[in-house]
């Protein structure tokens, strides 16, 4: 009897989970202004104001995003809040930027990597940045005020304010005058 009842149970969580996938899904693929409404009032993204996430942007741990005002995050974009992102007021995220605030624990060789668990650092993303397409933000990171991440760039360090940042690992080639 115990048995079944614990089989039940496991049963209605993945059941439970399937529904919480099925309904992401189905709120990922609204096109447009009317799909980034109803992604905001869907979603368990804590925001302020207006902002826009556009169809197509994967969210793991939404309930860990925070959002800014007037904030768009655009197309194709892999946003992982595990450890907790927050993007401040009038952020653009371009197409297909990945954010990601936890990472697989790996330093134990006596332990296989997959049950070593993760490790969480969250990222910061300052007022006014702009992180164009393509570019991987890694955990622990925090991107200064109105600073620009140019497109396919591998951000793995701080980026000051007002600075423009390149390459894979990115490095700063200037800043905005």
């Amino acid at each position: 009897m115990y048995g079944s009842r614990e089989r039940l149970r496991t049963m209605l969580r993945i059941v439970k989970y399937e529904l919480i996938l099925i309904w992401t899904w189905f709120l990922k693929k609204l096109p447009g202004k009317l799909g980034c409404v109803i992604r905001r009032a869907a979603l368990p993204v804590k925001g302020v104001g207006p902002f826009f996430i556009w169809d197509n942007v994967q969210i793991d741990y939404p309930s860990r995003l925070v959002v800014g005002k007037g904030t768009s995050i655009n197309r194709g974009c892999i946003l992982n809040c595990a450890g907790g992102i927050v993007i401040e007021d009038g952020v653009l995220v371009g197409p297909n930027v990945t954010i990601y605030s936890q990472n697989h624990a790996y330093k134990n060789k006596g332990i296989k990597i997959n049950e070593q668990g993760y490790e969480y650092k969250s990222v910061l993303v300052q007022s006014g940045a702009w992180i164009a397409s393509n570019a991987v933000v890694l955990p622990g990171v925090i991107i200064g005020e109105g600073a620009v991440v140019g497109a396919g760039s591998v951000v793995t360090k701080n980026v000051e304010p007002f600075s423009i940042c390149v390459g894979n690992p990115a490095r700063c080639i200037g800043y905005r005058s």
